[in-house]
């Protein structure tokens, strides 16, 4: 439809006509000799000065956003790290920023390939994390052996997890930036290696004497604990007191169980069929102890956490089924209670033979008794007409 432009420019030659009067006197500027203004951003010479200044590009996302790949609202704080709890980057202190020169970078230390050993060097970039994890972490989550323990030996993977709980443990921005992005790489690795590690139904029976890739189950497991890690500070607590796991790694930590219970990895008959009759009895003993203590931090983990709901499409109630549990449970564990703290925990460089004396020692528990197994011990504990949810 036509409309009328009422307000019409009376410059001699010109025919401009505007509906609305402001458009008009903008119009006539250009007819008038009026002050121009340079523009502070670039060479344009300017007939108005404007109230606001260009926008600008948009601004980067915070540190904890852009390592989630989440969308950050820019605000000081953002959103998002107002609800997960956590410093955001964008309104630290100066007391709370870390001195980055004590972070590795995260592409140093992600490097090296995540199978093989890491290079023999005077001191690798992630020994002060190995530091951390031994110092802060193992006392509570003891199932690797410190006493046998070799950095130039030890597979990446493993490595590069648990340099991943020394950087969370350490604090500050920058190095829990940069475990984050050590979990995100290693769960891509895990999941992109998963028809090496993970025993279904399909899978074809394999050899029962072939060992077992325990350092791939314990860099699973620390990247389950690290995921209730965050999980922490992201959820709260269920009316059962554990926090939720989003799916995909809920899913992770149950697949980890499922190929322990197919392999029967808990049974304590299993864990000496890995080993020759001639194998020394220090030997044994510490893979026995491996698997016991991997099996215990296992269930601990179980026990703390559930699944998110939502994500799947079914809820945590769904996944777990009572004929066939997707977790751990105390009737998996067929071995008795791990031995001696003391030898364990024994510092790197002790010699056999002080594990060969623990292991002669008439204190040692008898592992051939079935009676004494963790999983008789929950047949007493657990009553079908008692649904209690403690155990």
């Amino acid at each position: 439809m036509y409309t009328i432009a009422p307000f019409r420019c009376q410059h001699p030659g010109c025919s401009a006509a505007y509906r609305r009067k402001e458009h008009l006197n903008r119009h006539a500027t250009r007819h008038a000799q009026t002050e121009r203004f340079p523009c502070p951003h670039c060479n344009s010479i300017l007939v108005r000065r404007n109230k606001e200044p260009p926008p600008s590009r948009a601004p980067k996302a915070c540190r904890a956003c852009h390592v989630r790949k989440e969308r950050c609202d820019s605000g000081s704080p953002c959103n998002r790290c107002q609800r997960r709890r956590i410093t955001c980057s964008r309104t630290r202190q100066e007391s709370e920023i870390h001195d980055e020169s004590t972070v590795p970078n995260a592409q140093a230390l992600l490097s090296t390939e995540l199978v093989g050993p890491v290079p023999d060097t005077s001191r690798w970039t992630g020994q002060d994390f190995i530091d951390i994890y031994f110092r802060d972490f193992h006392p509570i989550w003891p199932f690797l052996h410190r006493g046998t323990f070799d950095v130039s030996k030890e597979p990446c993977i493993l490595l590069q997890s648990m340099v991943m709980i020394g950087l969370w443990i350490q604090g500050g921005q920058e190095g829990r930036d940069t475990a984050m992005t050590f979990h995100l790489k290693l769960l891509s690795a895990i999941q992109d290696q998963r028809s090496q590690w993970y025993i279904s139904e399909s899978t074809p029976c394999r050899d029962s004497k072939a060992p077992w890739p325990m350092a791939t189950y314990q860099s699973i497991l620390l990247q389950c604990i690290f995921a209730l890690l965050v999980a922490k500070q992201e959820t709260t607590l269920d009316l059962n007191l554990r926090f939720q796991l989003p799916f995909q790694k809920y899913e992770l930590l149950a697949s980890l169980v499922e190929t322990c219970r197919r392999l029967r990895l808990f049974y304590y008959p299993n864990m000496l069929t890995k080993h020759s009759s001639s194998a020394p009895l220090a030997l044994v003993w510490v893979s026995v102890e491996e698997v016991k203590r991997f099996g215990l931090a296992l269930y601990k983990l179980c026990r703390l956490c559930t699944c998110a709901q939502g994500e799947s499409g079914r809820a945590d109630t769904d996944i777990r089924d009572d004929s066939s549990p997707s977790l751990l449970t105390l009737a998996d564990l067929d071995f008795c209670m791990p031995d001696s703290d003391e030898v364990w925990n024994a510092p790197p460089g002790t010699g056999a033979g002080l594990f060969q004396s623990i292991a002669l020692q008439q204190t040692c528990r008898d592992n051939r008794d079935s009676g004494g197994w963790i999983s008789q011990t929950a047949g007493r504990l657990y009553d079908a007409r008692v649904r209690y949810d403690w155990v």
